[in-house]
């Protein structure tokens, strides 16, 4: 006779089943518990939601402090939170362990790091041909809406990268860079990706699907391509390794970097906007390019069928 808990997991139910119900944990579990927190920062705070939409120079340090508390609420109300309940709940009785949360080699955290290094010339580049990128005229008014959000998420960034003092610094690395690569990663490719594996077969194509999605649910479209690879790249590391912590590690340093240099060079000078010609870029791309690739392929060529029984010996080809 099957225990009682045992209805609360989702280990032997259809990946369609699987998907419906992370998408209402995420609801429910998400949108609830930041509904209590972010009543209760506004009477921490005595501020409002209102922050969202004042410029950096008009808010005060109680308001910096509230905007702050809302991007951490943000990570764990609807990303780690749900994130840790769905992948319980996606392990048989008998598991004692997340295999996803094993930790990686010193070897292969070295070498992510060095990927991720390798990924910034990439990004550079094809963020500079997608923020030229223009639609048609009779798309002007599709166009115009991505870039009021696009500035919006802009503002909110750049309210939350100004660090007067290298201990808001920190603070904002944990901010900008730990909670989002835990959060993001642990949905997107631990619940997210694995469940489309399942969904479509393959997966290719359900690391394709994951990265698009990752980049579209940003909202900032004029970096839509550089998202998108990222998201390639954190699928592999996750399809290649089975374990979280490498696209983790990856997320983190390209999220890292920006806020490390914003405070050493001053909010200013790290927005002036790129002098760099496109022909440039594309001159230093051969080097970190074939880096990135020999490593990718290093864990392409050491991932094991075992470590992930539900994904195929085609799904590795």
């Amino acid at each position: 006779m099957p225990e009682k808990h045992s209805h609360f997991k989702l280990y032997n139910e259809s990946p369609a089943y699987q998907l419906f119900v992370s998408i209402l944990i995420v609801a429910g579990v998400g949108i609830v518990s930041m509904i209590i927190l972010i009543i209760a920062g506004i009477a921490i705070f005595d501020s409002d939601m209102s922050v969202l939409e004042k410029s950096g120079a008009a808010l005060s340090n109680t308001d910096s402090g509230f905007l702050r508390y809302l991007l951490i609420i943000q990570d764990i109300s609807l990303f780690i939170l749900p994130s840790c309940i769905i992948m319980v709940m996606m392990k048989p009785e008998f598991a004692r362990r997340l295999d996803e949360l094993k930790l990686p080699l010193l070897k292969e955290i070295g070498l992510v790091i060095v990927l991720a290094f390798c990924i910034f010339p990439v990004t550079s580049f094809t963020g500079q041909i997608n923020s030229a990128m223009h639609f048609p005229d009779w798309l002007s008014g599709v166009e115009k809406w991505m870039e009021e959000k696009e500035d919006y998420a802009n503002s909110i960034i750049n309210q939350a990268l100004f660090a007067p003092s290298f201990a808001m610094m920190i603070l904002n690395l944990f901010i900008i860079a730990i909670l989002p690569a835990v959060g993001e990663e642990f949905f997107f490719r631990g619940v997210l990706q694995k469940i489309l594996i399942k969904l479509f077969k393959s997966g290719h194509v359900a690391i394709w699907v994951t990265a698009f999605i990752f980049s579209a649910i940003h909202f900032q479209f004029f970096g839509f391509v550089p998202r998108f690879i990222l998201g390639l790249i954190f699928g592999y590391l996750f399809f290649w390794c089975g374990t979280l912590w490498m696209p983790v590690i990856s997320h983190f340093i390209n999220n890292a970097v920006p806020v490390i240099m914003a405070y050493i060079q001053g909010m200013e000078k790290f927005n002036a906007p790129s002098d760099t010609p496109l022909w440039k870029l594309a001159l230093a791309l051969p080097l970190p390019v074939a880096i990135g690739l020999v490593i990718l392929f290093y864990f392409r060529n050491r991932s094991k069928i075992i470590d992930r029984p539900e994904i195929t010996q085609g799904d590795l080809i």
